[in-house]
């Protein structure tokens, strides 16, 4: 029914809790491809020595180099089995039920490409310590998403429209999500939101989007103008 897209790099630090938080949804069977981007620490070691529980089918591939978040998800859709897919990070958790949830609001609406969540926010690595959350805005309206990106960090994919689509752009660094969505939505695809708080985001001061460097923001700035500069003009 849902292929976990996971790329993993170097976290040690967060993702015992991360295959446990698996363990504990109540989907009864889906899968999770883990797609190691060249770790160099224990990580790796831990999701291969993990065992699932059963009904939770593990795939593991091995990059032989460093590569982005979005060419490792586009490698984790090329070996999905299921209709659809989500990208979710190791440094998030999920409530236990949200895989049911998302995937019963896109079964009863077949005609959406993309269901999402809000989502509490933590600023620590067991998201435990809430400080905050995200409600986002209606995505199928562009000049919402014009205004950022708006799907949440563990949405719902039906795998047949990304493959149509393109899938990611690895062009990106840290907005190739945000550029998805919005290329979606000029190509009429329907995106539905839960108000459901169905996991927690960690503000991870490492992260891909969230790094506190004048580089890694001038780059955020210049990837979100240019996706703004691109959908703005139809």
């Amino acid at each position: 029914m849902i292929s976990i897209l996971c790329s993993n790099y170097n976290s040690s630090d967060w993702i015992d809790d991360y295959l446990a938080h698996l363990d504990r949804q109540d989907m009864e069977t889906f899968e999770v491809i883990f797609v190691d981007a060249k770790s160099t620490d224990d990580s790796l070691e831990k999701i291969k020595n993990h065992t699932f529980r059963k009904g939770i089918d593990k795939k593991i591939v091995e990059c032989e180099k460093r590569i982005g978040v979005y060419e490792a998800w586009n490698i984790a859709i090329g070996k999905s089995t299921q209709d659809y897919v989500m990208n979710y990070n190791t440094d998030d958790r999920l409530l236990s039920h949200a895989l049911t949830t998302l995937y019963t609001l896109a079964t009863y609406n077949p005609h959406v490409s993309v269901v999402y969540s809000n989502c509490a926010i933590s600023d620590e690595p067991t998201n435990t310590n809430i400080i905050g959350q995200y409600t986002w805005g209606d995505a199928n309206d562009m000049n919402v998403l014009l205004h950022g990106c708006c799907c949440g960090p563990f949405p719902l994919l039906k795998k047949e429209t990304i493959v149509k689509e393109g899938m990611f752009n690895t062009s990106f660094q840290i907005s190739g999500d945000y550029e998805l969505w919005c290329r979606l939505n000029s190509k009429g695809h329907k995106f539905l939101k839960t108000n459901e708080l169905l996991g927690v985001y960690f503000s991870n001061p490492k992260g891909v989007s969230t790094q506190k460097s004048d580089q890694r923001l001038a780059r955020h700035i210049q990837e979100d103008t240019a996706i703004r500069n691109r959908y703005s003009r139809g």
